[in-house]
């Protein structure tokens, strides 16, 4: 058998240690290669998060000038200046608001402005609705009041023949209270509707207290 002469096997050795260092060097090139893949996938991800972030900022941004649009043509005035306008006045801290496509609905609950079975405003609410007044009268748009009552059958000692009177005996109440404090009476109308139109069924003393309301609606100037 015919054996490697020793400058044969120092050729191997080196040969073998060579490659052994390729492979380790095949093997960081490697781990680098996905240090890269990775952080290119990293930074691909946030760019496209920033992006989205963007977008949605813009989107929000338009919609709420469509809004604010939408209610200077419906409401009078900029949309955001109305806004102003009811926090302006406190609008918020002592009546539910409520937009729609043709009114701004603000609904003060019966026992803020009367006492039960009563018509006659309570004069504890006298410094909510003179805040109310001042909004008002920055805006050029109708009124109307509804007066809406609960389903419990009025006492024999009432001057009201039904809820229905109640109620639009409160309507008017605050109609009279507009007028007196500065609104014009071409602007106001007022119209009571008993107890047919709950906003929840009279099934609960909480339901009957949420039906027992006055709602105050700014038109839209389409409806006017």
């Amino acid at each position: 058998m015919i054996q490697p002469s020793p400058k044969n096997r120092r050729r191997g050795a080196g040969r073998a240690v060579w490659e052994e260092r390729e492979d380790d060097l095949e093997s960081q090139l490697n781990r680098s290669a996905l240090w890269a893949v990775s952080y290119g996938d990293m930074m691909s991800y946030l760019l496209i998060f920033f992006m989205m972030l963007y977008v949605g900022s813009n989107s929000r941004s338009l919609t709420a000038q469509m809004a604010n649009k939408a209610i200077s043509e419906r409401f009078g005035g900029k949309g955001d200046v109305i806004q102003e306008l009811f926090s302006k006045y406190g609008v918020q801290k002592i009546a539910t608001l409520e937009m729609t496509d043709n009114r701004i609905r603000i609904v003060f609950q019966a026992p803020v402005l009367f006492d039960p079975g009563s018509a006659k405003l309570k004069p504890s609410s006298f410094p909510e609705l003179f805040s109310l007044v001042g909004a008002l009268k920055e805006l050029p748009n109708n009124l109307q009041i509804e007066g809406h009552t609960d389903d419990r059958p009025l006492g024999p000692d009432s001057p009201f023949s039904s809820n229905w009177e109640l109620s639009s005996a409160r309507a008017f109440s605050v109609l009279r209270f507009l007028e007196i404090n500065g609104i014009p009476p071409q602007r106001l109308s007022a119209i009571g509707y008993g107890e047919f139109r709950p906003l929840k069924p009279n099934t609960t003393l909480t339901n009957r207290a949420i039906n027992r309301r006055i709602e105050i609606n700014i038109l839209r100037r389409e409806e006017q």
